[in-house]
């Protein structure tokens, strides 16, 4: 992230040092930022969005999980066709949970 922030930083400076090049420079920082951006933000959460989906996809019935609201339970059952599942959090408690609050699946 500095070294995106130095080339800014550069390139700003280079335009306004040379006028006749200061528009081409400046049109060509925007691509940069979005690709920069891509690579550094999209990309990463694209990769850890997949992963959780797996996660999830794989989950069965004794598996120790984490909500997204820091519940955590064993998976006694799955419901509305894998849309929703049971967690048991105490020896007579379960709740019900949408899938998509799976946070984490514990080791």
């Amino acid at each position: 992230m500095l070294q995106l922030e130095t080339l800014f930083i550069q390139t700003l400076i280079l335009a306004q040092e040379d006028g006749a090049k200061s528009s081409f420079q400046s049109l060509l920082i925007i691509p940069i930022m979005l690709v920069a951006m891509y690579f550094l933000v999209i990309l990463p959460n694209k990769k850890e969005e997949k992963k959780r989906r797996e996660m999830i996809t794989n989950l069965q019935k004794g598996d120790t999980v984490v909500t997204n609201s820091g519940i955590h339970g064993k998976v006694v059952e799955f419901k509305d066709n894998n849309e929703t599942v049971v967690l048991a959090v105490s020896a007579n408690t379960n709740v019900t949970f949408e899938t998509s609050a799976i946070l984490k699946k514990k080791a």
